[in-house]
């Protein structure tokens, strides 16, 4: 994940796995957020806080309000559509 706004998602989520006692080596666009990553609803949350925070927006309150995501590359679509990108 090169961009910005992968970059984000991917150390949003590798700080929520810290800080919940879990780890995880790499994070890529195919994986799936609960399968692959283990996050539940709280991690997706927190995660979202922490990319609030770096990217200054929450796509989630304004028109990605009924998206599905699945895995991080459906994060990473949403924000970047947010963005205008």
């Amino acid at each position: 994940m090169t961009d910005t706004i992968e970059a984000a998602v991917a150390s949003a989520i590798q700080t929520v796995l810290r800080d919940t006692g879990r780890g995880v080596t790499s994070v890529e666009e195919q994986m799936l957020l609960s399968a692959d990553l283990g996050l539940d609803s709280l991690d997706l949350a927190q995660t979202v806080v922490l990319l609030e925070r770096a990217l200054g927006q929450d796509p989630f309150r304004t028109a990605g309000g009924g998206r599905t995501v699945r895995t991080v590359g459906d994060l990473v679509a949403i924000y970047r559509q947010a963005a205008g990108l």
